[in-house]
């Protein structure tokens, strides 16, 4: 008898699949605010309090959005919640405290906070098909928030470059995993997706 085909996003959850919403929303925040730092040459202070502010508001609202999505279950979700409220936070006293001080703490805390978070949650959901990704995205933000107080002496433009060199590599991880969730999500939903292929007679 021959073995029947596999469907569409097979061992993945649908429910798990919408997580390609946020992750996307994130990775296009990352990628221009990343970009922005590549090209403006020359930022002050002000321009990387209004701009890393912003980026920390969105990203902790796009974070926040992705972690508290029923499917991840229990595991973690304490800590991601800290994690979101932190960048929201950071993002906010980038904006009230514009100073290379404020920036380089503020922001090095939430983002070792959220991204140990990230890291914790996808080591504990295995089986998810995100896991991999959070540990990955984890990892990239707890070395750049850990980087940020060493470089606070050298100014805006070396804050906002590790801080920009970070949210492009998240970019790249979540913009990839976002769409190929978005695919399978796709598959998943077309009629009769689900249904297991009936096995060819074998004469």
């Amino acid at each position: 008898m021959a073995a029947a085909s596999p469907a569409p996003a097979a061992g993945r959850g649908t429910a798990d699949l919408l997580v390609w919403r946020p992750f996307l929303v994130r990775a296009a925040v990352s990628a221009v605010f990343g970009l922005v730092t590549i090209f403006w040459r020359e930022p002050s202070t002000l321009v990387m309090s209004v701009a890393g502010g912003l980026y920390l508001l969105l990203v902790g609202a796009a974070y926040l959005w992705a972690h508290r999505m029923t499917h991840w279950g229990s595991q973690g979700r304490l800590l991601t919640d800290i994690g979101g409220g932190l960048l929201l936070g950071a993002g906010i006293a980038s904006f009230v405290f514009v100073d290379d001080r404020s920036f380089a703490f503020a922001g090095a805390v939430a983002l070792v906070v959220a991204g140990a978070a990230e890291l914790v949650r996808g080591l504990a959901v295995r089986t998810h098909a995100a896991a991999r990704d959070l540990v990955v995205v984890g990892v990239v933000g707890m070395v750049t928030g850990g980087i940020l107080p060493f470089v606070e002496q050298l100014g805006a433009h070396a804050l906002l470059g590790v801080t920009g060199g970070g949210a492009l590599l998240t970019a790249v991880v979540l913009g990839i995993a976002g769409l190929s969730y978005r695919h399978d999500s796709a598959l998943g939903a077309l009629p009769g997706s689900g249904a297991a292929a009936e096995p060819d007679p074998v004469n």
